[in-house]
């Protein structure tokens, strides 16, 4: 269960928000909302998000000064808001390593799709002090084909989403049939098997990181429009269902 704070001084901008949010199907199911910078910090004290959103422009305190007091409170992750796009303000924003600078009126689609990635990298970071393994792909190691490093980086980049051949074949200014070719016989399999697996293995992750995510919301984070296709390709690939890997790894977990 990953956790989620809000902060924007306009009231109808911030239940907005809030309500694009829990509609988005991410992983952030506990979410908190503060009026501003002064409000957010005492609730840090007690809950302390995995990612901040906040304004940029507000009254006393602005959102990259609680940016710099929230990194002394541990909180890791950030994303602005702004209704400018000012280069100065997006300039301190790089040097506060914030993750986005995101311009209002916010795109809902973008900010979902956004804090999908981000929740699997939280979820990732979580668990990297545990051995949990990398995803092997056939035919990796020395790849002397630069398309077929350039595709995989697309494929790494953008599998949330409903990524196709064609959409692929156009990033790389090439013809989708050549395309398809050249990467079975560089990875020995096709497209979409390419793209099911790295969603399952990027699933397995999300699976067992946490057992208070339910299942379907999962899905929706590794890029699965529905829950159906998910438990079938998840079982393709996986040799069982969600629910029984995560029921076997929780056993594994009890005896050790």
């Amino acid at each position: 269960m990953l956790k989620l704070m809000i902060v924007d001084d306009e009231p109808i901008l911030l239940s907005g928000i809030r309500d694009m949010i829990d509609n988005a199907n991410t992983a952030f199911t506990r979410i908190m909302t503060a009026s501003d910078a002064f409000e957010a910090l005492e609730m840090m004290d007690y809950f302390q998000p995995d990612l901040l959103i906040t304004d940029i422009q507000m009254p006393e305190m602005d959102g990259l000064e609680l940016i710099r007091q929230a990194k002394m409170k541990q909180v890791k992750r950030f994303i602005i808001l702004s209704g400018y796009d000012l280069f100065s303000y997006a300039q301190n924003a790089i040097r506060l390593q914030v993750a986005e600078y995101v311009l209002k009126p916010i795109d809902e689609r973008y900010l979902t799709d956004l804090l999908k990635r981000m929740a699997i990298e939280v979820l990732e970071q979580k668990r990297s002090s545990e051995d949990f393994g990398e995803l092997s792909c056939s035919g990796e190691g020395e790849e002397n084909n630069e398309h077929i490093k350039q595709l995989k980086a697309f494929i790494h980049a953008n599998y949330l989403k409903d990524v196709s051949l064609p959409a692929a074949s156009r990033y790389l200014n090439l013809h989708p049939v050549y395309v398809g070719k050249l990467f079975k016989q560089e990875t020995g399999e096709n497209f979409v098997a390419y793209i099911n697996r790295l969603r399952v293995e990027k699933a397995k992750k999300l699976v067992i990181s946490d057992t208070s995510i339910p299942l379907d919301k999962i899905a929706a984070c590794v890029g699965f429009d529905n829950s159906r296709t998910f438990y079938k390709v998840f079982r393709k690939y996986a040799g069982q269902t969600p629910g029984e890997y995560r029921s076997i790894a929780e056993g594994a977990g009890k005896k050790s």
